[in-house]
C-alpha cells in the first residue's frame, strides 16, 4: 500500500489532531469533524492501543542533522535521530500507545514545531509545540465519569487540602544553620544587602536568585499551629535533599536532608563515610533524623506529608556528576549523566541549564540501571525510615518533578516500589497540559491541575465566559477515571508562577507567560489593587468548593504578591515578626479571614469534598457559574458570579440553608454577591 492510501485509511481509524493552543476544545454544541493527518505523519495500528508513527521532515539543508523530541522521549534532543532517504526527506518511525503527545524536530540543535501540523499549543518559552493524539479522536468526549478498573487512589487524598511549602522561604527557627549571607527576613525585597553587589553583581544578574532567608524545619515545626488553625491536612515540600540552592532543585545527592534546613555541616559529613552505590552504608544524621521528627509532628497534628522527587536531573555538585567531572570514563558514575563528550567535557544539562545535569535515559527508563536502583533505594528510605515493614515513620508520598522528561516505563516500575512500601502512598506528578497517559492506572495517582487552574483564573480575570469555563474543566474532568479526578492537585499559583493576585492584575497574557519583572517588561509588579484580591478570594471560592484537593501556596492566604520567579518567592509574611521593612508588604487580614472560613466550609461539608459534580448554570449574560455536589442525600449548591453587581440568585429547585457567602454574609438575601459566591445545601 503506498503512502497516501495508507494516510487516508489510518487517518479516521487511528488518529485525530487537538488543536490546543487556548487548552480548549469546540464548543459541544458543534463537535469537531476527526482531522486529516499532516502530510508529515503517517500511522500503522500494531495492537490494540498501539500504533507505529512515522514522522518526517525535510529542511533546508540536505547535510542537516534532524532529531524528533518530545514527551515520548523525554524530550531528548538527540535520542531520537532521524533518516535522510532519498526524497530528501529525514524520517523516523517509533510506536506509541494511545494518547496525547507533544513533539518538536531538533534541526541542527535548533527546536522547531512541525511545518506540516498545524495543531499546536504553547511550548512555555514563547513558541508552540506540535501536537498528536492517538486513539480516541478528540470529538468523542465522554459524557460520564468513567471508572479504570484495578486503580486505587489514596482514600485519604479526596479529602486532602494541600499546602505547598518552600523551606527556605516559609520560616526561620534556627538561626544557627543559616547559610553564609543569609538575608534578614524582612528586608525589603527589591534592595540589595552589601555582599550581593560584590563581583559586579546587579539584582537581575544574578544577586536576587541567589538569596538565601534561612527558613528550616525548625520554623515549619514552629509553625503547626499556624497551618492547623489554617484548616490545611496535607503538606507538599519543595526539595529538602542537600543542594546549594534555595529551592534545592540541584541536589547534591538524595541520601540527606539539607542541613541548613537542619544542623549545619552534616550532610557532607555523612557523605564522605557513605558509598553512594550501597544503600546499607547510608545512616540518619542529625538533619535527617529532624526532618523525620517533624513528619511526625505534622502526622500527630492530621496532616499528611509528601516531598519533591527530582529524578529527572540533579546539581552540578552531586557526589556522582562531580566523580565524573574529575575521573572521567573512569568514574563507576559514567554512565549516570547525559554526557556529549569527555574530552573536552561536555554534558546536557536540564533545559540549558549548566547546574543541572540532566541522567541520561533510553526508551524505557534510565540509561545506567545503577541509577534506577539508586532511585528506588531512596524512595524506600524515606517511605519507611526503619525498613520494618511499617511505613507510618516515612513520608506519606511524592510529587515528581518534570516527569514527562522520564520515559513512562520507569513510572510504572517506579509505582510498583512506592506502592509496595506504603499501598496508601499518594504519587503526583508535575504535567502541564492533559496528562491522560500519566493516568491510566499503572504510573501516577493524580498530577498538579494546571488544567483546572488556567481557566479558573482566565474567567476570574474576565478573559472568558462562564460556559467557556464549565467546557473546559469538564473536558478534562471527565477525560480522567474517577479514582484520579477526585485526589487531583488542584492548585491555582505555585513556585513556577506570579502570586494568584498579581496573575489577575496582569489579564490577558496567559498563564505562567510574559509575566517577569526584568528590564523591558511590561507586567505590572506593583501591589495588587482590592478588586484583584476579591477576585482571587472568587478563584478560592471555585477551587475550594470543585472536585479534586485544592492547593495553597504559602503566603497567597495572607496577600502575598508578585509576579515569576524569584518574586513568587518572597518570605512568608508573619504577625509576629516586625514589620517589612516594604510597608506594601503587610499581611491581609481578611484575606487570611476568608481562606480560613472557605477551607472550613470544605472541611465541614463531605459533598464538597467527595460529592458527584453536575453544573446547574453557566450563564454567559450574567457572568454566573452554578454547580451542585450531590453525596447521599446531602445536596450543596456553588453559586459563583463574576460579575461587578449582585446577581438575583436562580432557581434551584428547592429552598436551601445558606452555608457561606462572601462580603463577610452582609449579602442581600437571595443574591449573590459581585465578584463573590453563595453556598447553599438544599434540604
Amino acid at each position: 500500500m503506498n503512502r497516501s492510501a495508507l494516510r487516508i485509511l489510518c487517518a479516521s481509524a487511528f488518529v485525530a489532531l487537538a488543536a490546543i493552543s487556548s487548552g480548549a476544545a469546540p464548543p459541544q454544541s458543534a463537535p469537531p469533524e476527526p482531522a486529516s493527518l499532516p502530510q508529515s505523519v503517517e500511522v500503522e495500528q500494531v495492537a490494540s492501543g498501539r500504533t507505529k508513527v512515522t514522522f518526517s521532515h525535510r529542511p533546508e539543508r540536505a547535510d542537516s542533522s534532524v532529531f524528533l523530541a518530545g514527551e515520548f522521549n523525554g524530550w531528548n534532543p538527540t535520542r531520537t535521530p532521524m533518516e535522510r532517504m532519498g526524497d530528501g526527506f529525514f524520517r523516523v518511525s517509533i510506536e506509541l500507545e494511545d494518547g496525547r503527545y507533544p513533539y518538536k524536530f531538533v534541526v541542527d540543535g535548533a527546536w522547531i514545531a512541525d511545518p506540516a501540523n498545524s495543531s499546536r499549543e504553547p511550548d512555555g518559552h514563547d513558541g508552540f509545540n506540535s501536537v498528536l493524539v492517538l486513539g480516541r479522536a478528540a470529538s468523542d468526549m465522554p459524557t460520564e465519569q468513567r471508572v479504570v478498573d484495578g486503580f486505587t487512589t489514596p482514600d485519604w487524598a479526596r479529602d486532602a487540602i494541600w499546602y505547598q511549602i518552600m523551606l527556605d522561604r516559609f520560616a526561620n527557627g534556627d538561626e544557627m544553620n543559616d547559610p553564609p549571607n543569609t538575608r534578614p527576613w524582612t528586608s525589603a525585597w527589591r534592595e540589595m544587602s552589601p555582599w550581593e553587589s560584590e563581583g559586579g553583581q546587579t539584582f537581575w544578574e544574578w544577586a536576587v536568585f541567589g538569596r538565601h532567608y534561612g527558613g528550616d524545619l525548625e520554623g515549619l515545626r514552629a509553625r503547626i499551629p499556624y497551618l492547623k488553625a489554617l484548616g490545611v491536612n496535607a503538606i507538599y515540600l519543595n526539595p529538602v535533599f542537600e543542594a546549594p540552592s534555595h529551592h534545592k532543585y540541584d541536589a547534591t545527592t538524595f541520601v540527606h536532608i539539607d542541613d541548613n534546613f537542619g544542623t549545619k555541616g552534616d550532610a557532607m559529613m555523612s557523605s564522605a563515610n557513605e558509598d553512594l552505590l550501597d544503600p546499607s552504608t547510608w545512616g540518619f544524621n542529625q538533619s535527617d533524623r529532624l526532618f523525620l521528627e517533624v513528619v511526625r509532628e505534622l502526622k500527630a497534628n492530621g496532616m499528611r506529608v509528601i516531598i519533591d522527587g527530582v529524578f529527572n536531573h540533579a546539581g552540578d555538585t552531586h557526589i556522582a556528576f562531580t566523580d565524573v567531572r574529575a575521573r572521567g570514563r573512569e568514574s563507576p558514575y559514567a554512565d549516570w549523566f547525559a554526557i556529549e563528550s569527555f574530552e573536552p567535557f561536555k554534558y546536557r544539562g536540564w533545559a540549558g541549564f549548566g547546574s543541572l545535569p540532566e541522567f541520561e535515559k533510553t526508551e524505557t527508563g534510565f540509561r545506567s540501571s545503577a541509577v534506577r536502583d539508586h532511585v528506588f533505594a531512596v524512595t524506600r528510605r524515606w517511605m519507611d525510615p526503619n525498613g520494618d515493614g511499617d511505613p507510618s515513620d516515612g513520608i506519606d508520598g511524592w510529587r515528581l518533578d518534570v516527569p514527562n522528561e522520564v520515559p513512562l516505563e520507569f513510572w510504572r516500575e517506579w509505582r510498583t516500589v512506592v506502592k509496595e512500601v506504603n499501598p496508601d502512598a499518594y504519587i503526583v506528578g508535575e504535567i502541564w497540559k492533559r496528562a491522560d497517559r500519566w493516568l491510566d492506572g499503572r504510573s501516577f495517582d493524580a498530577v498538579m491541575n494546571y488544567q483546572f487552574a488556567m481557566p479558573v483564573v482566565q474567567w476570574v480575570s474576565g478573559e472568558i465566559k462562564p460556559s467557556e469555563l464549565d467546557r473546559r474543566l469538564q473536558a478534562v474532568r471527565l477525560a480522567y477515571p474517577e479514582q484520579a479526578t477526585f485526589v487531583m492537585q488542584n492548585l491555582l499559583a505555585g513556585h513556577d508562577t506570579d502570586r494568584l493576585a498579581s496573575m489577575i492584575m496582569n489579564p490577558g497574557r496567559g498563564y505562567d507567560r510574559a509575566n517577569s519583572e526584568r528590564p523591558g517588561s511590561r507586567y505590572n509588579g506593583a501591589k495588587p489593587t482590592d478588586e484583584a484580591y476579591r477576585r482571587a478570594l472568587l478563584a478560592v471560592a471555585a477551587q475550594m468548593t470543585y472536585v479534586g484537593a485544592p492547593m495553597v501556596w504559602y503566603g497567597d492566604e495572607v496577600g502575598m504578591w508578585g509576579s515569576d520567579d524569584p518574586f513568587c518567592r518572597k518570605p512568608m509574611l508573619w504577625a509576629d515578626l516586625p514589620p517589612n521593612d516594604d510597608p506594601e508588604e503587610r499581611i491581609r487580614e481578611g484575606h487570611l479571614d476568608a481562606y480560613r472560613a472557605l477551607i472550613k466550609l470544605r472541611n465541614d461539608t463531605p459533598a464538597l469534598r467527595r460529592g458527584a459534580f453536575k453544573t446547574i448554570v453557566a450563564d454567559d449574560a450574567r457572568n454566573l457559574w452554578v454547580f451542585e455536589r450531590t453525596l447521599g442525600d446531602e445536596r450543596v449548591v456553588v453559586a459563583l458570579n463574576g460579575s461587578s453587581e449582585a446577581q438575583p440568585m436562580p432557581d434551584v429547585g428547592a429552598r436551601g440553608e445558606t452555608l457561606f457567602v462572601s462580603d463577610g454574609g452582609g449579602a442581600q438575601a437571595g443574591t449573590i454577591p459581585a465578584l463573590g459566591v453563595r453556598v447553599l445545601r438544599i434540604r
